[in-house]
């Protein structure tokens, strides 16, 4: 019953496909690289290079010296331009140093151009308003959730840097702010009225840096491979137009976001099917600044780590109003919170998960559970339709919210992977399911919501069921999303990349999504929300503040 998907709004791109997961075994207790680069250590205790191997999935390109069309010097190169690469580029430029500043897309700033919230300690505002965060606890919750797995160094590099970079843009006229709520920071306009990271953040920390003559941004003009010497790394090669250029550099920056948009990379890492999760965002997210990485020697971080959003409806992007109001949890729809969780049923009619969890936003949880499924379904009725349409709900929604698009009955009616009928049977067989399967399930659902007394076999909350019993019935396909990988290689708390022997690559700074030092399991959406974003800012302006140290300029 599959039908043609339509690309709306945020998606850039569509699903991952890719071959099956590559088998990884161990051999007792002998130490393996897994295929890694080989690595040592120099008399200075500096983490040394001696070859690699990549996977298949890398798409460096292999280079000749004979093919360099020219060879160009700098004190810094960036690769990347999202936030983590900008911070970077900016910084280090401002504090002098020479910089060459590369974005292998036609469109600066990436993906980080739409992002939502940044989360930050201690930043000035909060510290007049609140005083200094507790950054023990805040570590320890980190910890705790990763299982004590994520690489403290670098969440230290975060907690105890994130305020200043947050000054630091905001000085250069980023207009953000917490609102009064904590330690998210959001973007709003000179009306108050709120905005993305893009126009509020980057933007004007890009208008500052078109004012350094010592900064030399290039589009379209990625880095393809790793300079590798005897002490570390040296620099880059880049493709520019036809031509190879090799870019010496004292310190490279890799900043590239991750490697959501690699289906072969995808398919070797991740934990559920590659091809049920759909990666938003925008097209360049291909492991280059990783395998860059590896191939240095630095050492893999939690490899299989995802940034899970919020899932969404089949066709439409993370912030359609058909998404948002079938997925999204009822807290989340403020100040629409009308109704209560919402059913889901798989390929066979039946439930699988526990939808009361929603409110804990625990979005790893939920789109493993949805990935783990060939197809999924959110089930609502007529009455949840009323609920949510009309312009006037739309517009209430989206000036709180600053999201949303489309309107929410007009989406259920032209949506391609939206069916309705008046019986649960009859919506079955539009769906493809088995009718009986999914009419038992409903039966069981309903009455269980309306205080049967039974116990939910998912360990459901009764109180948070929503009951269907308004016809028409809908069904509207789901599937798994996120916004990006989050799992990178080490990074200490300088943003140094960390290789054998837990000691640091000289030369090579890991940043944003590239350094997966604060995840090992996924990303922690209900928990610490914005912190993506948070450790991108952060790591790319500690980068910087590092390799000017270095050079003698800071």
């Amino acid at each position: 019953m599959d039908k043609g998907i339509s690309r709306r709004d945020f998606i850039v791109g569509g699903g991952v496909f890719g071959a099956s997961m590559a088998a990884v075994g161990l051999a007792g207790c002998a130490p393996s690289n897994g295929g890694l680069p080989s690595t040592g250590t120099d008399a200075s205790g500096i983490s040394t290079h001696k070859g690699a191997d990549r996977p298949l999935s890398s798409r460096l390109v292999e280079v000749d010296e004979g093919d360099v069309a020219r060879t160009e010097e700098c004190d810094v190169v960036v690769c990347g331009s999202g936030s983590a690469g900008t911070y970077a580029a900016i910084r280090a430029a401002e504090l002098g140093a020479h910089v060459i500043w590369l974005e292998k897309t036609s469109l600066k700033g990436g993906t980080s151009t739409v992002t939502e919230g940044t989360l930050a300690y201690n930043t000035q505002e909060q510290l007049d308003a609140q005083g200094p965060a507790d950054l023990q606890a805040e570590f320890e919750a980190y910890m705790q959730w990763h299982n004590w797995g994520a690489y403290a160094p670098g969440i230290w590099c975060y907690l105890d840097n994130s305020g200043e970079a947050l000054d630091w843009a905001i000085s250069h006229g980023a207009s953000m702010s917490t609102g009064g709520q904590g330690s998210l920071l959001s973007c709003f306009d000179e009306e108050g009225n709120w905005t993305n990271n893009g126009e509020g953040m980057l933007k004007p920390l890009w208008a500052y840096g078109e004012t350094l003559d010592n900064l030399d941004f290039r589009l379209e003009t990625p880095a393809v491979n790793i300079i590798l010497d005897d002490e570390g790394v040296g620099g880059v090669y880049a493709k520019s137009g036809d031509d190879l250029v090799r870019i010496n550099a004292k310190a490279t920056v890799l900043a590239t976001g991750g490697f959501g948009k690699n289906p072969e990379m995808c398919a070797e890492r991740l934990r559920v099917p590659s091809e049920r999760v759909v990666f938003l965002g925008f097209d360049g997210q291909d492991g280059d600044g990783i395998n860059m990485a590896l191939t240095a020697g630095a050492l893999p971080q939690a490899p299989s780590a995802i940034m899970y959003g919020l899932s969404k409806a089949c066709g439409e992007s993370w912030s359609s109003m058909l998404s948002i109001f079938t997925q999204w949890p009822p807290s989340y729809r403020y100040p629409l919170e009308i109704g209560k969780t919402l059913p889901m049923v798989n390929q066979s009619g039946k439930r699988f998960y526990n939808e009361t969890l929603a409110e804990d936003a625990d979005t790893a949880r939920l789109n493993t559970a949805i990935a783990s499924q060939s197809k999924v379904f959110t089930l609502f009725d007529e009455a949840h339709v009323e609920a949510y349409e009309g312009e006037d709900k739309l517009n209430e929604f989206v000036a709180f919210m600053g999201v949303g698009s489309g309107e929410f009955r007009s989406l259920v009616e032209s949506s391609d992977f939206v069916w309705k009928a008046d019986s649960f049977e009859e919506l079955a067989e539009l769906m493809g399911v088995d009718s009986e399967a999914l009419a038992a399930t409903m039966k069981d659902y309903n009455n269980r919501a309306k205080g049967d007394g039974s116990h939910d076999p998912f360990g459901a909350d009764p109180a948070l069921m929503t009951p269907l019993e308004k016809k028409p019935f809908y069904a509207v396909q789901v599937e798994a999303c996120a916004y990006s990988t989050c799992g990178g290689v080490r990074g200490d708390s300088e943003a140094r990349a960390i290789g054998h022997d837990d000691l640091p690559i000289k030369g090579l700074f890991v940043c944003g999504i590239d350094n997966g030092s604060m995840q090992f399991n996924d990303y922690p959406y209900g928990l610490h929300g914005g912190s993506g974003q948070g450790a991108a800012c952060t790591t790319g302006y500690v980068a910087a503040n590092t390799a000017c140290k270095d050079l003698g300029l800071a």
